[in-house]
Order: C-alpha cells, then structure tokens, then sequence
C-alpha cells in the first residue's frame, strides 16, 4: 500500500494517467493525494474530474482556487480570459461533479503520517488543531443551502491583509484565501496577496512555510501545491512542494509519502 501525492493536474488528464501508470497505480490498495487546482488553464478539466471522482476512497483531492473558482461559474459568476471551465459546466453530469467538488476538503490530515495536504498555505500563528477547525468551517459553507453566495464572495472581495477580528464577515473569507491563496508573509500574519511570479519587494516577507516559529510545524509536515513559479520544493524540512508547472509547458510531479515528513518523488512527466 502506497500513498502518492500528485502536483497540480489543472486539467492535464494525459500527463496524470502516465505518472500513475508509470509507478503501477493501483487504486485497490493505494491512495492518490491531489493537492488542489485539479481543473482549468488545461486541456481536459472534465475528463480530469470524471476520472478523480471514479476513483472513490482511493483519492483525496484538496481545493485549490481553480477548483473554488469553478465553483463560482457553477454558482452563476463570471468566468476570466483563460479559463477551460466550460466544458465542465456544459456537461451532462455537470451537478454530480459540481457536489462531489463541493465535498472535497481544503485541508486533509493524516495523524498515521503526520502529513497535511493544502494546497496554497497555513498562516505562522496557526496550530494544526487551529488550521482544522477554520478549515471544517469552509467546508461546511461549501458543502450548505448558501454554498453559492460564500462562492461568489470569494472572487469578488478584497481580501484582507491581517486575520480579521471575531464577528468580521470576512473572517472565513480570509482563511479560505491563506489556504488557496497563499505565497508570502510576514511572521506576524501580514499577507501579501499581489506577488504571483516574482520575489517579493518587502524585506519582511518570506514564503509562507520559511517562518521559523509557525505554529503549525510542531505537529506536522505539509504537501501543497499553488506556486509553480517556485518549482519543486524539496529542501525544507517541513515541507513538500509540488507545482512543477505541468499546465505551463513544465512536469507533473508524483511523489511517494512516507511517514513523520519522509518523501521520494519517484515520477515526472511532461506536459
């Protein structure tokens, strides 16, 4: 039995089917862990989806801000320049999908491991207990009678900077953006939500898993994805990050977890 997590698929459904068949992926006994952004910018957003959700138990798929944007369309939003989203929302299983993505997790723990799967990042002063409780709270928004609006909220809001207050309504919004948006931030909590490719210009930024005193590290490793800009992410020793930027002409990247943070990357694949 194998558990394997797998860089963001962004619907490259060919490049996925070679790394599993490269490592004899076997759905019986081992475990596929996708960290977020399984759809758009790709070509087969669809058959990606069709294929994740018919493997059942044997993946775990967390949400990324591609998947959540996907979401929004199906929610009635608007949809931006580059998206391959349609054939998802002009499919005839369309719904199945769209509730079977809407009971995906942002965040998955495994306490055997001592892994965590995100897909952006955790913010400094968050213990794993604290990450989980914010984390069932998203979940429960998704996956409830208001799932559209809270969708629609979180591509059409402004993101605040710092944790906001108990009681603000942008507090949820916030720590669904510090988990499937997050690049840099200061170790106090200031994100900074402008920087996509390049290296941030304030001195106290770093990437969101380098803050030495996290909370989060004493009771974890973490496997996330997001930031292809950055590459693999091999050389921390509380963290594994696996966007290799196969929709960008780049890898898809398959990596075997072990247990307590030990990792192999056994598979790439080419786009």
């Amino acid at each position: 039995m194998a558990v394997y997590a797998v860089g963001d698929i962004q619907g490259c459904y060919k490049p996925l089917r070679k790394l599993l068949k490269k490592v004899k992926f076997n759905p019986a006994k081992d475990t596929l862990w996708c960290v977020g952004d399984l759809v758009n910018r790709g070509p087969d957003s669809l058959k990606t989806l069709r294929f994740l959700k018919g493997l059942g138990d044997a993946c775990v798929c967390v949400l990324g801000n591609h998947d959540l944007h996907l979401l929004e369309l199906a929610a009635g939003g608007s949809g931006y320049r580059r998206d391959t989203l349609m054939q998802v929302i002009e499919a005839p299983d369309c719904d199945e999908l769209i509730r079977w993505l809407r009971f995906r997790p942002v965040l998955h723990h495994d306490a055997a491991l001592k892994w965590t799967m995100v897909h952006a990042g955790l913010h400094p002063d968050w213990t794993l207990k604290k990450a989980l409780k914010r984390a069932r709270k998203i979940e429960a928004e998704l996956r409830g009678p208001h799932w559209k609006e809270f969708c629609l909220q979180l591509h059409h809001v402004k993101f605040p900077p710092r944790k906001p207050h108990k009681g603000d309504p942008s507090r949820l919004l916030f720590a669904a953006a510090v988990m499937t948006r997050t690049r840099y931030c200061t170790a106090d909590g200031l994100f900074n939500w402008n920087v996509r490719t390049g290296e941030s210009s304030n001195f106290r930024d770093r990437p969101w898993y380098a803050h030495k005193r996290a909370k989060w590290r004493r009771k974890t490793h973490v496997v996330y994805g997001h930031w292809a800009a950055a590459g693999l992410v091999t050389n921390q020793r509380h963290v594994l990050g696996l966007d290799s930027g196969c929709v960008w002409g780049n890898q898809l990247t398959l990596a075997k977890l072990g247990k307590a943070g030990r990792f192999k990357i056994v598979a790439q694949v080419g786009s």
